[in-house]
C-alpha cells in the first residue's frame, strides 16, 4: 500500500470535497433548481483559462450531458467520452492529462441506463452474432455482458447489471493505472428518467 503523504492526504480531501460538491449539483439539476446558465456571459468570462476540479468519464449518449447533470459552469468540468466508456488509449490519456497537466484529483466514470453498447454486446454475447460496425466496442463490453448474462435471473435486470459491471470495471482499471496514482476514481449511475446520479459501490 502507498505511503500516504501530506500532499496525497490533501489531493484525496480535494477530491472527496469535489465529489460532494457534483452530487449537490446534481440534486440542484434534479429539482430544476440549476445555479449556472451557461450563457456567453459565462463562457466569454472562463475563456482566459481553466481551472476544472474533476473529469467525468461518460458515455457517448446524446441524453448523457455531464455538464448539465451536474450543473457545472463552462471551466469547471472536464469530460472524455467513449461508447460504453470503454477506457480506450485515446480515453486514457484524456484522463492522463487531466491528472498530470490540469491537476484534476477526481475521475468520475458515469454510466447511464439503456445504454446502446451495453445493448449491443448483450445481443451479441446471446446470439454469437454481431454488426461488424461493433466489433471493437463488442469485444471491449464482452466480458461484463457475458458476466451479466450468466448471473441473470430475478433479482438482475440483465442490462441494468451488464452497465454496474462495466462501471466497477472501469473503476478498476483506472484505478490501478501509475500514471493515475492519487487520484480518485469512483463509479455512479445517471437515470435517464429521474435524472439522478447514484454512486455505485465496488462490490
Amino acid at each position: 500500500m502507498p505511503e500516504l503523504t501530506a500532499s496525497s492526504l490533501m489531493d484525496h480531501h480535494r477530491a472527496a470535497s469535489t465529489l460532494k460538491d457534483l452530487l449537490e449539483g446534481n440534486g440542484r439539476f434534479v429539482a430544476g433548481k440549476p445555479r449556472y446558465a451557461r450563457d456567453i456571459t459565462s463562457a466569454r468570462e472562463a475563456a482566459p483559462g481553466q481551472e476544472p476540479a474533476a473529469v467525468v468519464f461518460t458515455c457517448i449518449d446524446s441524453r448523457v450531458t455531464a455538464e448539465s447533470v451536474f450543473d457545472c459552469d463552462f471551466g469547471q468540468l472536464l469530460v472524455v467520452r467513449t461508447a460504453g466508456h470503454v477506457p480506450d488509449r485515446a480515453a486514457v490519456g484524456s484522463l492522463e492529462f487531466s491528472a498530470a497537466v490540469l491537476n484534476v484529483s477526481l475521475v468520475v466514470v458515469l454510466g447511464h441506463e439503456r445504454c446502446g453498447a451495453i445493448q449491443a454486446a448483450l445481443q451479441a454475447v446471446e446470439s454469437d452474432e454481431h454488426d461488424p460496425r461493433a466489433d471493437y466496442l463488442v469485444e471491449q463490453l464482452w466480458q461484463p455482458a457475458s458476466q451479466a448474462l450468466s448471473e441473470a435471473g430475478e433479482d438482475h435486470d440483465t442490462a441494468s447489471h451488464a452497465l454496474r459491471l462495466q462501471v466497477r470495471r472501469t473503476v478498476a482499471d483506472l484505478s490501478r493505472r501509475s500514471s493515475l496514482e492519487g487520484v480518485l476514481v469512483v463509479g455512479a449511475v445517471y437515470d435517464l428518467d429521474t435524472g439522478v446520479v447514484s454512486l455505485v459501490d465496488e462490490n
